[in-house]
């Protein structure tokens, strides 16, 4: 496709990116869910999933880095729970963005434990309608 594609401007050469948006402009936008409680992760996943966005998931915040480390198509944003064991969802994002790589991708807090200080939360429980809308706020 891409050998097939020509250019609009030929002094301009587009970056990927530029090509990725104009070859792929409905490209469905991915979030990775971060959160011990399976059965709240799965809910979760249902209503962004029914929303129409591609949903990953991690049971903690170790997986949930080695995943991001090892995954070529990255998430958009990425909900974490903030308390977890194995790895909280504080150390997840000290470490997350530590890591060049992955650091520039936005992280949503979701707590039932009040709210972290320069972070984006989302309050446990909440009102699937008024999450769906935050989460489409969230993601640019």
């Amino acid at each position: 496709m891409l050998e097939n594609y020509q250019y609009q401007d030929m002094n301009h050469h587009p970056s990927f990116k530029e090509l990725q948006s104009e070859l792929f402009p409905q490209r469905r936008k991915k979030i990775m869910v971060i959160d011990d409680d399976q059965d709240f992760r799965l809910s979760v996943c249902e209503l962004l999933v029914d929303e129409g966005f591609s949903v990953t998931t991690a049971k903690d915040g170790e997986t949930g880095l080695n995943s991001l480390i090892h995954q070529p198509d990255l998430p958009d944003l990425i909900l974490v729970d903030l308390m977890m064991p194995v790895k909280s969802g504080l150390e997840f994002r000290r470490e997350q963005l530590q890591l060049d790589e992955i650091s520039d991708i936005p992280v949503m807090f979701m707590t039932g434990h009040g709210y972290v200080d320069g972070e984006r939360c989302l309050l446990k429980p909440f009102d699937e309608r008024e999450f769906i809308a935050e989460i489409k706020r969230s993601i640019v």
